[in-house]
């Protein structure tokens, strides 16, 4: 659904999550926008679900890489400038050149993929090479990265010409006429001086009426217990 297939609708309106319906035209399209917009928000809720994993995946990846890179075992790199031994007791080696391409990998995804937003699968393959001579478990991640991004980017391209992009938010339907259609007794008005003669005729007596004070007597009490009790006493001495 785009902007053009929307009759009724306009951008100001998608803005301010805001419709006043004035006709049964114009309440089918909402509905019909807001039904849209619902599938949207699933197709939306799809891809935060697939960035949440891209990073929770790097975060694993990370938490168990850095600790066991200080190994020829593990590390490309750390072998490379003469470490040697298995984890816990190789000796040699350089950690800050080890570390250095995890580090400039992990500022370069920030960058590009939390901040600018470039959900290309191809340019985060590039990126997730740069890590593994830190350690080889980032071969798995590069793996994960790539199909996720590309998931990630499908989901985008699916949604990005769709009209609330990219919140899709549901419109709020009021249904308030406008002065036109108020003069042209298009809304009703009740005034409180007109009066049901059905109401009226229904309407019964009170049987507490008779135990209650004028307002403003008595302390302006509503009803007063001993007005009541006043009042039951002189009905049983007229009934003696």
């Amino acid at each position: 659904m785009t902007i053009s297939d929307l009759k009724y609708i306009t951008p100001l309106d998608i803005q301010a999550a805001h419709l006043n319906v004035t006709s049964a035209e114009m309440y089918a399209e909402a509905k019909d926008f807001n039904r849209h917009m619902y599938d949207m928000q699933r197709i939306r809720h799809r891809f935060l679900r697939d960035m949440w994993g891209i990073l929770i995946l790097n975060v694993v990846v990370f938490a168990l890489a850095l600790p066991t890179a200080a190994s020829n075992y593990t590390s490309l790199l750390f072998g490379a400038t003469g470490g040697r031994g298995p984890l816990g007791v190789a000796e040699g080696g350089n950690l800050t050149l080890t570390y250095l391409p995890a580090l400039i990998y992990a500022a370069a995804f920030i960058y590009f993929i939390l901040i600018k937003k470039l959900y290309n699968w191809k340019l985060i393959l590039v990126l997730s090479l740069i890590p593994i001579p830190t350690h080889y478990a980032f071969i798995a991640l590069a793996i994960g990265n790539t199909l996720l991004v590309k998931k990630m980017n499908d989901t985008d391209n699916e949604m990005k010409d769709e009209v609330g992009y990219p919140h899709f938010v549901e419109l709020t339907l009021s249904y308030i006429r406008d002065e036109e259609n108020a003069e042209d007794n298009g809304m009703e008005s009740y005034s409180e001086d007109e009066k049901s003669d059905d109401l009226i005729s229904e309407r019964k007596e009170n049987p507490f009426d008779k135990y209650r004070t004028v307002w403003g007597e008595g302390g302006g009490s509503m009803l007063a217990d001993n007005d009541i009790s006043t009042a039951i006493n002189k009905d049983n001495i007229a009934k003696e």
